[in-house]
């Protein structure tokens, strides 16, 4: 019969602060650390460590970690705005270069190796279908 894991556990700031200390001021092993503290994984250890040593102790205040969370997604949403706006710039452009559809079919016939054409059509507004017809006229000729 297999034995059940124990539970998730979630380690307090003393727990995390005691353990860092033990290891960075008593020069104590990792895995004797966890051992007498009951701390599952010696990789908690390790990460507790690079955040105190980042933050100091307020990296395991419940509001810096919070904080810490908002401040990521705001740099992601804030990265997604940023290449939306560069998508926006770049297909403005494609449309002042390629005036017609035939322009747009030859750009995709060049791109359809590094890229989906489903998503290159896309992106020239232009039809798939229109395109895939495109592609037989040029073979048959």
């Amino acid at each position: 019969m297999k034995k059940k894991k124990p539970p998730y556990s979630r380690y307090s700031k003393q727990i995390k602060l005691e353990a860092i200390r033990r290891v960075l001021e008593e020069d104590q092993p990792v895995q004797e650390v966890i051992k007498d503290l009951g701390i599952r994984h010696r990789d908690n250890v390790y990460e507790w460590i690079k955040k105190y040593k980042q933050n100091g102790p307020t990296a395991f205040d419940r509001s810096f970690q919070q904080l810490d969370k908002k401040i990521e997604k705001v740099s992601v949403e804030q990265q997604l705005e940023e290449l939306r706006t560069e998508i926006d710039a770049l297909k403005s452009y494609l449309e002042i270069i390629l005036q017609c559809d035939e322009e747009k079919y030859k750009a995709i016939q060049v791109l359809e190796g590094q890229y989906p054409i489903e998503i290159l059509c896309h992106a020239l507004d232009v039809s798939q279908v229109g395109f895939l017809e495109y592609r037989q006229r040029q073979r048959a000729n």
